[in-house]
């Protein structure tokens, strides 16, 4: 079944109607086919958390102290003693674009825009140290995180398909978000460490059912179940002038409070599957038909990185360096139904991120940041999939500003605004399909690109 396409949709309520399955079971009876939008990926890798993250291209995610520690290096919590309770709306214009270059039996299209969807999503961050849980709790740090897209419209869409029009390996999912971790300042002198963990669900669906060809059924059995697992995080930052200097200066000047972050990231990966049976008296009888779709959506490789963090007057310099083991997605990508034909490949790659700080004074921070980062898909071709993904640059400007005394207020109230460009270079890909009459030479010829802009905004109180 080649044109198998899988939507199952869990918001404020559960959605998982009849219809959608009975279209998966027509379409193995019957040979009918349905393309829907798929993506692999999210905020938290593809944009960043957060104004800082966000301004910055993520570079100085290793070392930014408020709750979006958690998912990018624990251990930086513990570099300031300060709580945070933080609300982010972030806001993404994207424009996805396939101009056709000809081929055999190319596509009637309507422009080159292939996908010009927005998305918004909504983030909480809490971080506070262990004092009043732990004896020496001042040292420990905990924070945790959730966030939803569309406004808590939709917790956990799940989407795969084939695509005669291609599609864009990312950019197009947002799943629910949730991560939380701890962090110990000191473990050894001048060591601080973070453990943390990244919640994933694998949901199952099961369906039994008796029907008629237009779809009328009885004796129906429909059930739904979610799995947790969680993926690890660990970071740790090391203050080298603590570590082999003690209290005595023995390092450059420039490097007195320098400070490095290792990070690791496992993979994280949400998996749908279904298991459908039915019968059809008179065209399949007991014990009926049998389908089982098992698929992956939003993927996020291993991360692992460091990162080195340079003070200069009111300036701070940041350089890391992050390896993306995509290579294993291509392995997981052979195991789902929907996709398995399309023999995908991946290669791992280097990301390089440069950022810059600077403290205006003692309530305004301004923040920069640029990063390149090379596409993992190997090939131009994946056969009925057509997936597109491309070399881009990020960009990122942003600050940050804290009110002291905010009128009916306690704390201190600080707001955030990020914005960030992504530009993708162009690339051509062939596009294939089984049914068409060109196979198994490609059909169309596609050069893709795109923009994308990204606005980060936060409100935290500080305490």
């Amino acid at each position: 079944m080649r044109y198998t396409s899988l939507r199952l949709q869990i918001s404020n309520h559960i959605v998982l109607t009849k219809q959608t399955l009975y279209t998966l079971l027509a379409g193995a009876c019957l040979s009918l086919s349905t393309v829907l939008m798929a993506g692999s990926g999210d905020s938290a890798t593809t944009y960043g958390l957060g104004p800082i993250n966000v301004g910055s291209a993520m570079a100085f995610s290793p070392f930014q102290s408020d709750a979006w520690a958690v998912y990018y290096n624990p251990a930086a919590m513990t570099r300031s003693a300060e709580g945070q309770i933080a609300v982010v709306m972030q806001h993404g214009e994207q424009e996805l674009r396939a101009a056709s270059l000809g081929g055999n039996a190319p596509l009637a299209r309507a422009g080159d825009v292939l996908s010009d969807q927005s998305s918004q999503l909504l983030l909480l961050g809490v971080k506070t140290t262990l004092s009043g849980a732990l004896s020496g709790g001042d040292d420990y740090s905990f924070g945790l995180n959730i966030g939803v897209d569309e406004h808590a419209n939709n917790f956990l869409p799940y989407s795969a398909s084939t695509s005669r029009e291609g599609q864009f390996l990312r950019y197009e999912s947002q799943p629910l978000y949730l991560a939380l971790a701890v962090a110990k300042r000191s473990l050894l002198r001048g060591i601080d460490v973070g453990i943390g963990a990244r919640l994933t669900l694998s949901a199952t669906a099961s369906l039994d059912a008796v029907s008629d060809l237009a779809g009328n059924t009885d004796s129906e059995s429909l059930s739904l179940n979610a799995e947790p697992s969680l993926t690890p995080i660990i970071g740790v930052n090391i203050r080298p002038q603590k570590l082999f200097c003690g209290s005595s200066d023995c390092l450059p000047e420039l490097l007195n409070d320098s400070e490095v972050a290792l990070f690791w990231r496992g993979d994280a990966e949400y998996e749908v599957s279904v298991d459908a049976n039915v019968v059809i008296p008179g065209v399949v009888p007991s014990p009926g038909l049998d389908l089982v779709i098992v698929t992956l959506d939003s993927y996020q490789p291993e991360v692992i990185g460091a990162a080195i963090l340079i003070p200069v007057g009111k300036f701070e310099l940041v350089g890391s360096l992050e390896q993306q083991k995509w290579s294993e997605l291509g392995e997981k990508f052979s195991g789902d139904t929907v996709r398995n034909q399309a023999a995908l490949r991946f290669k791992d790659i280097s990301v390089p991120r440069l950022g810059v700080s600077y403290q205006w004074n003692e309530r305004l921070k301004l923040i920069g940041g640029i990063s390149k980062e090379d596409s993992p898909l190997k090939g131009n071709r994946s056969q009925d999939v057509n997936y597109f993904d491309v070399d881009k640059v990020l960009i990122g400007v942003g600050a940050s500003y804290r009110f002291n005394r905010v009128p009916g207020m306690s704390l201190p109230v600080e707001v955030g605004l990020g914005y960030q460009f992504q530009m993708l270079d162009e690339r051509d890909f062939e596009l294939t399909n089984i049914n068409s009459p060109t196979d198994p030479a490609p059909y169309e010829t596609v050069r893709v690109d795109g923009d994308i802009h990204v606005l980060s905004a936060s409100l935290a109180l500080r305490f």
